[in-house]
């Protein structure tokens, strides 16, 4: 069977980390190159955080720098270098401490590597993206045409039926460039598929402290790292809503990639992205919206065996053994 032929198009990020850590371990992906984004951190730190994934992992996926800010922002060209999402650390990754070398860095932009790409491979690409999407829409101002032949799109972000987690109407990564995510779902939503992953879905999906431990017991070098660089993110999430545990979004999304039959509720809507007025960054329900799907829930604890299987592939035994006692 052919891989399928992805793109990942994120702002690496403590869950962007995990997601494209269980890409590069899914034999079935043929992941083309990730391209990067400002979101969570700017341009300059999410992109060293993407090449310590590439070393700690032993990759040599592509890696291309995209936006250094929202379109709003590049159109003064402005770049946005503070950017505060404390709950990841001062270097995007929970103080990872990795170093990194520059060897998968390529210099071709973002944008022109989605154009370039779809081109190669018409209707075979999948963009999954875990930040904002400012490098697709530049790539859709580019060339819509192309950016047509795209299969796929999947993004981490949104919010449907529950309160936004940066205002009451918008999830952060819509948030940070409605601009963009306006611009690229009224181009492509009537031509390629475009599903949303919402924190609707995400927000219910709590990996334990249990969860974590095991993983860091048995899951190597690998799990130790994902169990260290988590604390934060987890005394956030205490912090923010007395959450006991962790919500890992971006990898959830990239697990429903992987598996789809891991949703369990999706809905098709049409919507309109709100931009700078006083819902910025809302995805409103609307019939002269435009066509996408909503993923709503996944089966949980199906999710989470996924999520062991693939960091920890190995150890299957132990697994099914203790994953009962994990997700109680």
């Amino acid at each position: 069977m052919d891989k399928r032929k992805i793109i990942i198009d994120t702002d690496p990020g403590i869950d962007d980390c995990y997601a494209i850590m269980l890409a590069t371990m899914y034999d079935n992906f043929d992941i083309l190159g990730i391209t990067c984004v400002a979101g969570n951190k700017s341009l300059p730190v999410v992109t060293a955080n993407a090449l310590r994934i590439m070393d700690f992992q032993n990759k040599d996926i592509p890696i291309h720098k995209g936006a250094k800010a929202a379109l709003a922002k590049l159109r003064i060209n402005e770049t946005q270098e503070n950017i505060s999402a404390d709950c990841h650390g001062s270097d995007g990754m929970g103080q990872s401490n990795l170093s990194y070398t520059d060897r998968c860095l390529k210099d071709t932009p973002a944008w022109d590597f989605l154009l370039e790409q779809a081109s190669k491979y018409p209707n075979e690409i999948e963009v999954i993206c875990l930040g904002p999407l400012t490098n697709l829409a530049l790539a859709v101002e580019k060339n819509v045409e192309i950016m047509k032949k795209l299969k796929s799109i999947t993004i981490m972000g949104g919010n449907f039926y529950v309160r936004g987690n940066i205002t009451p109407y918008a999830e952060y990564n819509i948030w940070f460039d409605a601009d963009a995510a306006q611009e690229v779902i009224h181009a492509l939503a009537d031509d390629v598929d475009i599903r949303i992953v919402g924190i609707d879905a995400s927000n219910q999906v709590v990996i334990s402290h249990g969860m974590l431990d095991f993983l860091s017991y048995e899951g190597g070098s690998r799990g130790e790292l994902l169990e260290r660089i988590s604390r934060g993110y987890i005394h956030h999430y205490y912090d923010l809503n007395q959450v006991i545990g962790v919500i890992i979004h971006d990898s959830y999304c990239m697990l429903s990639c992987i598996d789809p039959s891991l949703i369990k509720e999706s809905k098709s809507l049409k919507i309109n992205v709100h931009a700078n007025d006083d819902r910025h960054g809302q995805l409103e329900i609307c019939d002269n919206g435009k066509p996408i799907t909503a993923i709503l829930g996944f089966h949980n604890d199906q999710l989470k065996h996924l999520f062991l299987d693939l960091f920890m592939p190995d150890k299957k035994d132990l697994i099914n053994q203790y994953l009962p006692q994990l997700i109680k």
